[in-house]
């Protein structure tokens, strides 16, 4: 006699196969949403992406002078030139005014938390340019001295140029005479000496060291005081350099604006989006001429003056690829 037949525990087999088609188009389902979801997020990043490669750089109008990678600050010290250049945290003094100021360049580096100087420039020799050096380097001790190639026949026999001269020796520093072609570095910027070109000047302002500094496409330029003949020879040159290699940025004004710099030829070359200009307030010398602003603004309205703002400071965001000028506002 057959026994009751057993009972079957093996799944229902329709079953298992609806739930595998339902299990298949879940995954289906999710994995088709997770590709669109992911689509849609690299073209946002492509969007974005685009955005800033089309020159849409993000807006940051609140950065400031510890925000910026490359700074230009000219110091407010009268009748004189004193500029501090950093880049990437290393710094640069062109000039050192009058013997007067060091007290004040000093303390400014000082609240800049410069406690090296990579470079101490003397544009030309002058005492409004190197008469605070000796204090300076007493101060904040630079690595390396440059001023331009001089000749003999004109240096000075000054007092202030005896002092310069042993603050170079008791400094340690390297020393250099730079002539037009010479180059050097500060932090991740690029320093080409435009001038002087020649070398048989006939006059100090004429030797002045003339610095070209790049930093990222940000370019300035510092004439030291610089006068038209310079200029004019600078100016002829320029047809051996690459296209608009004197175009600038920012423009330290000639000879504390004074008349005999900043001739057309020259600023139509430059053509300067800002212009710093250092000079005293009400000076004997009557700077910045007149003709010279009226030259000037002919290219920016972005032309500033110690005698009038104080502190001049130019700064450049690398992130943002934002330029503005900020002033202390004090006057000398």
């Amino acid at each position: 006699m057959a026994g009751k037949p057993k009972k079957n525990t093996t799944p229902n087999q329709g079953n298992s196969k609806n739930n595998i088609i339902y299990a298949i188009v879940v995954i289906v389902l999710c994995a088709v949403a997770l590709f669109a979801g992911r689509q849609e997020q690299q073209q946002q990043e492509q969007t974005n992406s685009l955005q800033i490669f089309d020159g849409e750089i993000p807006q940051n109008d609140n950065f400031t002078i510890s925000d910026a990678e490359f700074q230009v600050h000219m110091i407010d010290v009268g009748q004189g030139d004193s500029i501090l250049v950093m880049a990437d945290g290393q710094a640069m003094l062109i000039d050192a005014a009058e013997s007067k100021a060091s007290s004040a360049i000093i303390s400014y580096l000082q609240a800049q938390n410069v406690t090296e100087l990579e470079y101490a420039v003397a544009t030309h020799l002058h005492a409004d340019h190197i008469g605070g050096y000796p204090k300076v380097m007493g101060a904040v001790k630079p690595k390396n001295v440059i001023e331009s190639i001089c000749p003999e026949s004109i240096l000075p026999t000054t007092q202030t140029y005896e002092k310069y001269l042993k603050a170079i020796e008791e400094s340690g520093a390297k020393y250099q005479a730079l002539k037009a072609g010479d180059t050097f570095t500060l932090g991740n910027a690029s320093i080409t000496v435009l001038a002087p070109i020649s070398e048989h000047a006939s006059s100090l302002n004429n030797t002045s060291l003339v610095l070209r500094v790049q930093y990222d496409d940000v370019v300035c330029i510092f004439t030291g005081d610089m006068e038209l003949p310079e200029e004019k020879t600078l100016v002829a040159s320029s047809v051996e350099m690459p296209e608009n290699f004197l175009k600038a940025d920012f423009l330290k004004a000639g000879h504390h604006g004074s008349d005999t710099s900043s001739g057309a030829d020259f600023l139509a070359k430059v053509q300067p989006e800002y212009v710093g200009i250092s000079c005293g307030v009400d000076n004997k010398y009557g700077h910045p001429a007149q003709s010279t602003l009226e030259h000037l603004k002919a290219y920016t309205d972005e032309v500033h003056i110690t005698a009038e703002e104080g502190d001049i400071v130019f700064l450049y965001d690398a992130d943002t690829r934002q330029k503005k000028i900020v002033t202390s506002g004090k006057g000398e």
